[in-house]
């Protein structure tokens, strides 16, 4: 679970979120133009997943898994990735942080972030691959 963002460690100055998501999918697309129309509590910078931009500012990164499961890339260094990217974003969000924190602090509430966070990431994916009988993923 991303401690640092549901029990306030982003809540110290400074703590900006690059959100990686990919841009072939739809879902994603409203997903991340409704997240930059919402005001933040910490600057939130919308990233496109596989871009040459996000592999230049984030080598380490698989970035093929980018395109697959929303991630977030903390300012601090951290990296959150499916449920965890998630909260990260609705911690980001004034309305949003009671639940991102809510889901965050127990076993059960992280268990419900993660299923809804895999089923998403497995319906955006399949929208988004073009070729679904040779993508690993979607057989």
């Amino acid at each position: 679970m991303a401690e640092a963002i549901v029990v306030g460690g982003g809540r110290a100055g400074g703590l900006r979120l690059a959100v990686l998501s990919d841009d072939r999918c739809p879902t994603c697309r409203r997903l991340t133009q409704w997240l930059a129309r919402q005001a933040t509590l910490v600057p939130v910078e919308l990233v496109a997943a596989g871009s040459a931009d996000a592999r230049r500012r984030f080598p380490s990164l698989d970035h093929d898994r980018t395109t697959r499961v929303l991630t977030v890339v903390a300012s601090d260094g951290a990296v959150y990735e499916e449920e965890r990217a998630w909260l990260a974003c609705a911690w980001a969000l004034p309305a949003w942080q009671p639940v991102a924190e809510g889901l965050g602090g127990g076993r059960l509430g992280r268990f419900v972030a993660a299923v809804g966070a895999q089923a998403v990431d497995r319906y955006r994916h399949r929208r988004a691959c073009r070729s679904r009988t040779s993508c690993p993923s979607c057989r």
